[in-house]
């Protein structure tokens, strides 16, 4: 590659500033439905929340009560009503709310990736969508003798993104992109650890949402480990992806600190992003929270 120039639902949104846990809660369970094309469980979303089965009833009860959702008795689940309360097809918008390669990313990003690999010394990428079934990487730092991600390119198939990091701090923002991901018969395993079945790659996305960031461990290629953390727009919605490539030696020792490190740069990218241009109110993407 070329080098360019929960505990509970997740509290902390771009801005950083106080906000309503139950709100965040409603929010968090509005996109576990709207994800669930089979509706979901009062256990199901009970165990995406990490509250209880009751509390997680009452809250389906009351989506269901202000029109948001219905229930099927019959079988006992809940899904979104195929309309809002206030009657326009969900995420009716000029530009599709899946469509994150429409930002133009800001040069300050370029300065995230400068400081993110002066944090951790180890090769540090930014990357972006490209259309509907590609990642591209925009920036990259790394000094001379660095080892590199063999076969990496800078634009990476989606074909290949289960097994990035770096990528799937995107695609588990992403429903489209995730249902075109998991309905593919045939994904590479490149390593023995690459995570290729439907079920287990639902799961590790799901995991990435909840933690803020996600990881690859030698799932790419043997010997390198990846950690990746999301960048959201001012409108919250994710629009780029930090990461950094590092020896599995390395990684097994500084996991923590160059979690951290990702983590802190990527929220900081993100509320500097906001600061110099707020843009239109937030439609509501998943925050990036502080616990593990």
């Amino acid at each position: 590659m070329t080098e360019p120039r929960r505990p509970d639902v997740p509290g902390r949104g771009v801005g950083g500033g106080r906000s309503l846990k139950t709100a965040a809660e409603a929010l968090a369970a509005l996109r576990f439905l709207g994800a669930a094309e089979d509706g979901v469980t009062a256990e199901a979303l009970a165990a995406e929340l990490g509250k209880s089965t009751a509390t997680a009833r009452y809250l389906l009860n009351t989506l269901c009560q202000e029109g948001f959702a219905a229930r099927d008795r019959q079988v006992g689940t809940f899904r979104l009503q195929e309309t809002p309360p206030w009657g326009d097809a969900w995420g009716a918008a000029d530009v599709p709310t899946d469509d994150y390669s429409r930002y133009e990313l800001p040069e300050r990003l370029s300065d995230a990736v400068t400081e993110l690999y002066w944090r951790t010394r180890q090769r540090t990428y930014l990357a972006r969508w490209e259309g509907d079934d590609a990642t591209v990487i925009v920036d990259a730092r790394g000094h001379q003798g660095l080892a590199r991600i063999p076969d990496l390119a800078e634009r990476i198939p989606l074909a290949s993104a289960h097994a990035l990091a770096v990528t799937k701090a995107l695609i588990a923002s992403s429903g489209t992109r995730t249902a075109l991901m998991t309905t593919q018969d045939d994904l590479e395993a490149f390593t023995g650890t690459t995570i290729t079945s439907t079920p287990a790659i639902e799961l590790e996305l799901a995991r990435v949402r909840k933690r803020g960031y996600a990881v690859d461990r030698e799932e790419y290629a043997e010997g390198f480990c990846c950690i990746g953390a999301p960048i959201f727009a001012p409108d919250g919605q994710v629009a780029a992806s930090i990461a950094i490539s590092t020896p599995s030696r390395k990684f097994a020792v500084d996991a923590d600190e160059l979690t951290d490190a990702v983590r802190d740069v990527a929220t900081a990218a993100t509320r500097g992003w906001l600061e110099s241009d707020p843009g239109p109110p937030s439609r509501g993407a998943d925050p990036v929270p502080r616990g593990r």
